[in-house]
């Protein structure tokens, strides 16, 4: 069975680009690569040997790898940010422009405090957690508090 092979340029970061160089069909992977390099890459001066090259299946999934992981980061994230904007609101007396974050200042007596700050400064304006002895445990803190708020 043949099938068509998504061809991609993977650049000096590791990361594909985001359109295929080009179509290739054939049965097989290696067979597929075998085809491009005599195709595309045949020429003693071709600048495209120094790329290294991806093969996809075109009927399955071409997102990109890193995409998938950038996704499920960017959401949780989110997530941490309304939870800490929703504890800033509950602590009140806040300005409209504030940021949340984890502070290990002398206002947090040297320990580690989800705390409502400046933005541009990160000075502290209120706390919003219990302090930690370690940035770890204020992070195990807050992701046991998400879980709990669903």
């Amino acid at each position: 069975m043949s099938y068509n092979w998504n061809v991609y340029k993977v650049f000096k970061s590791g990361k594909r680009a985001k359109t295929p160089f080009c179509v290739i069909e054939c049965e097989s992977k290696a067979k597929a690569k075998e085809k491009f390099l005599d195709e595309h890459l045949s020429g003693k001066d071709s600048k495209l040997c120094k790329y290294i090259w991806s093969f996809v299946r075109s009927d399955l999934s071409q997102e990109r790898e890193y995409e998938k992981n950038l996704e499920k980061e960017l959401e949780g994230i989110t997530r941490k940010n309304n939870f800490l904007g929703r504890l800033a609101i509950k602590a009140g007396a806040l300005p409209n422009n504030i940021m949340a974050g984890l502070l290990f200042t002398e206002e947090t007596n040297w320990q580690w405090q989800w705390a409502a700050c400046e933005p541009g400064s990160m000075k502290f304006l209120k706390a919003l957690s219990p302090s930690f002895k370690s940035a770890i445990k204020a992070e195990e803190w807050l992701t046991t508090q998400l879980k709990k708020s669903g």
